[in-house]
Formats: C-alpha cells, sequence, structure tokens
C-alpha cells in the first residue's frame, strides 16, 4: 500500500492500546486485577453500582491508526498487565518502516494512558508533533488554567457549527459553540526531558523545557468549571488552537473505526486456538485485511468518482484490455461441446480464404488442423 501511494505525503496518525480479554485457559495470557462497578445486590438500592476488584486475563493490543485513510500502520502485542506507554516508541518505528520513504509521520495523538515525559521527549526529537491531554490535577494543568485567564500572550479562538436535529416540521438548527485558548511557552512540564519523571528536576542547573497547551474552555456548548477544564499538551504550535485541539477529537476513530470495528465485525477476539500464537495469527490476520479492504474500498470510491467524471478509470482500461485480448476470438459449440480459438483458425479450418493469413501470420492451414488434432488435415478437394 505504501509503494502503491495510499499514503498522503504527511500522516497525521493516532496510537492507542485495547485488551483482548480472555479466560485463563488461553496459553501465555497475562492477568490484571482492575476495580470495576457492578450493580449491587441486597440491602443497597435498586441500581446502584459498587466497585469490585476483578482478574482479567488475556493480551494488549497497540496500534498506530492513519487518521485520514482510517489504515492501521503498524500494531504491537503484549500480555494485557503491560503498561500503555510501554510499547509506543516500538511500534512507532515500525510504522514509520512500513510507509517507508515516501510518507513521513507528522503528528502523533494519544491518550492520557500515554502520558510519560521520557516517550513523549523521545517522539519530539523525531521531528513528530504530539497531542495529549493532561491529568486534571497535574501542576502543568492547573497552570495553564491560570495562565488562560491572563488576556497577554495567549490565543483565543472560538467556532460555531450548525448542526441540524429532527425531521420535517421537527427539524431545526442547533449551533454548537466551542473556545479555546492557546496558551505558549508553559515551563511546569518538569517531567518533559530525556529521564522523565526520574529526573532531578531540583537541581540548580536543570533547565524546564517549555510546552505548549491548548485549555478547552467550552466544548460543544457545555461550559465546565475551572478546575474540570480540558488541558491538551503539545510540541507544536497554539497560535491556532484548533490545529491541536481537532487532531485530538479524531482520536476517537481509533477506538470506534479499528478497534470496535474489529472486535465486532472481523472476529478480533476469537483466536483459533486458546494460545498466545493463536491470538497473535488472529490478530495479525484481521488488522491485516483491515488494512487491505479499506484500501480497497478507498480506490473502489476514486473509480466510481472518476468513472462518473467522464474520465480515465483503471476500470475502463481493464476493459479494453480484456476487449482488445478477446476481440479475435470465437466459440464454436458442437453440441454439447465447445472450443475457444483464433477468427483466423475457425475460417481457415473451413476452408475459407482468408487474405494473405499464410504470408501474414506465417501459418498454414495443415499446421491449425495438426495443433489440434496431431493429425494431417483430409484432402479438401
Amino acid at each position: 500500500m505504501a509503494h502503491s501511494s495510499i499514503f498522503p505525503k504527511y500522516i497525521h496518525a493516532a496510537c492507542d492500546a485495547t485488551d483482548l480479554e480472555t479466560t485463563k485457559q488461553f496459553k501465555g495470557c497475562g492477568a490484571v486485577t482492575r476495580e470495576r462497578k457492578v450493580k449491587a445486590k441486597g440491602y443497597r438500592q435498586n441500581g446502584e453500582l459498587k466497585a469490585v476488584k476483578v482478574t482479567i486475563y488475556g493480551w494488549k493490543v497497540w496500534a498506530i491508526y492513519e487518521l485520514n485513510t482510517g489504515i492501521p500502520l503498524a500494531i504491537k502485542i503484549d500480555t494485557i498487565e503491560k503498561p500503555d506507554n510501554l510499547h509506543v516508541l516500538a511500534v512507532l518505528e515500525q510504522a514509520k518502516e512500513n510507509i517507508g520513504p515516501k510518507s513521513t509521520i507528522r503528528s502523533l495523538v494519544v491518550d492520557r494512558g500515554f502520558l510519560d515525559g521520557k516517550v513523549l521527549f523521545a517522539i519530539d526529537q523525531q521531528g513528530i508533533e504530539f497531542v495529549i491531554p493532561l491529568k486534571r490535577n497535574m501542576d502543568a494543568a492547573i497552570d495553564a488554567r491560570q495562565l488562560a485567564l491572563e488576556a497577554d500572550g495567549s490565543y483565543n479562538a472560538s467556532r460555531d457549527v450548525g448542526v441540524t436535529h429532527g425531521y420535517g416540521k421537527a427539524k431545526y438548527t442547533e449551533t454548537i459553540r466551542t473556545k479555546l485558548i492557546g496558551v505558549p511557552g508553559l515551563l511546569t512540564c518538569d517531567w518533559f526531558n530525556p529521564e522523565g519523571s526520574k529526573a532531578n528536576t531540583t537541581r540548580k542547573d536543570y533547565a524546564p523545557l517549555p510546552l505548549n497547551a491548548v485549555v478547552v474552555k467550552t466544548w460543544d456548548n457545555k461550559t465546565p468549571p475551572l478546575n474540570k477544564q480540558v488541558v491538551l499538551i503539545t510540541n507544536g504550535k497554539v497560535r491556532d488552537p484548533f490545529i491541536a485541539f481537532d487532531r485530538y477529537d479524531d482520536r476517537s476513530l481509533i477506538e470506534n473505526n479499528l478497534f470496535r470495528d474489529t472486535k465486532q465485525n472481523w472476529c478480533l477476539e476469537h483466536p483459533p486456538k486458546k494460545t498466545k500464537e493463536g491470538v497473535w495469527v488472529q490478530v495479525y490476520v484481521v488488522m491485516a485485511m483491515k488494512a487491505l479492504t479499506t484500501a480497497f474500498l478507498m480506490w473502489q470510491e476514486e473509480q466510481v468518482r472518476l468513472h462518473e467524471a467522464g474520465e480515465q478509470t483503471s476500470w475502463n482500461m481493464y476493459r479494453r484490455k480484456l476487449k482488445a485480448l478477446n476481440r479475435n476470438k470465437l466459440i464454436v459449440f458442437v453440441g454439447a461441446v465447445f472450443g475457444i480459438f483464433f477468427s483466423h483458425e475457425v475460417f481457415m479450418l473451413a476452408g475459407v480464404p482468408v487474405h494473405d493469413a499464410e504470408k501474414e501470420l506465417k501459418i498454414t492451414r495443415a499446421q491449425i488442423y495438426a495443433q489440434y488434432t496431431g493429425l494431417t488435415p483430409p484432402d479438401s478437394s
């Protein structure tokens, strides 16, 4: 697909991980204990939820997803207890190798589970712009919200989008507003460095590396209180904060169009064997088929568009080639038996004169007869 120029020159990608839950009977699976909410019974109110700890078995799949085409570029598999940020750089390197020299990964968007300063610094050193949300109570998030309240040094932006609801007489258009503030030069991300959070940031010679932030003041007409406003952090410019915001908003595509789709429609969670090898084979085959199918549907849509516009398409070229290969052939039926021959062969075997056939094609009636029967033709006189 990369050699066929399926991908754009500059790729905007997303990275995420999903769990493949199994039972403990699967050989080689991992295990992790997590807290889940279930419906309470007994003295609690009807429908009330309570938190319980459960053990989950299985594997985890990391993927790099191209946001424009919807094609997975690379995947990585490990046991389910591994942290999300463990294989980000490995799967990113695999994606860069897979797309080859024709395309370049320009940006990468990830979720909070990948908030690792050492990993983000390594991504930055590769010339890739990243976008990731901060946790609500982090010092950098609190600082960004406070700086966003100041008029100087920040970039305000708002966008109104009309959304249609209902049908017929009940149809109406709602204006959805989103307001953002770009905060450049944030210096409180002291975990963003080659050593990550293990770095000694209290040294006198330690110089924090600046990052930029996007504070989401209003999202789809909803304005949360100050301490709950979403803060996105990025190494890219925030003069237009909607660039980073839209990239993060598109991150949901990898969850819905890749992980959910392959689980519900491609049987990702149903390996042929209850073994590590069975799971790996299932994941790689499903992801490869997902990529190929998506690429084929893109090509098919483009051919239909070109055909409707009266332009040249691969389909037209194929039809012309097929016509050229078969325009000099005839089907001859004898009862229930038939054969496909070149037209000049049929005419020459039937004794019909073919103008200069022997001279131009350098073939005689006797040679054609011997080719199909292995015999000498009877005297036509």
